[in-house]
């Protein structure tokens, strides 16, 4: 089982829509962490979200299909995402357009920086 992420990161996908909701910290936490299956105390621990607020949350994303049980350990039900799901589709494709978009703007802030660095380079040696 792979180790939640540091609940106090925040992602571009939380930075953009809202670090406030627990199902969009819940689905940012489970998106981040697709390949791993997680007891629902290690979701609320990784998405920073309390039980509480994670029991109110998790009826609707279940009912919705979002989440998947996987597997029983000990007495402990483990869950994911559930990769089948159009929706979860959608939220993963909105998670990737929100970091290319990022991705662009720091690409043509680095340009903007190295034409300043080359005008001022210039400048100080003579053609």
């Amino acid at each position: 089982m792979g180790s939640p992420a540091n609940d106090q990161e925040e992602t571009l996908f939380l930075r953009v829509l809202g670090t406030k909701s627990p199902v969009l910290r819940i689905l940012d936490f489970l998106m981040d962490n697709k390949a791993y299956d997680y007891s629902k105390v290690d979701i609320a621990n990784g998405a920073g979200v309390s039980r509480t607020a994670l029991s109110s949350s998790w009826d609707n994303l279940g009912k919705n299909g979002l989440v998947k049980e996987t597997r029983v350990v000990g007495r402990a039900k483990m869950y994911k995402l559930n990769l089948n799901s159009p929706m979860v589709m959608k939220f993963i494709e909105l998670d990737n357009a929100i970091c290319d978009l990022y991705r662009s703007r720091l690409q043509e802030q680095d340009a903007s920086n190295d034409a300043k660095e080359n005008e001022c380079y210039s400048r100080l040696i003579p053609a």
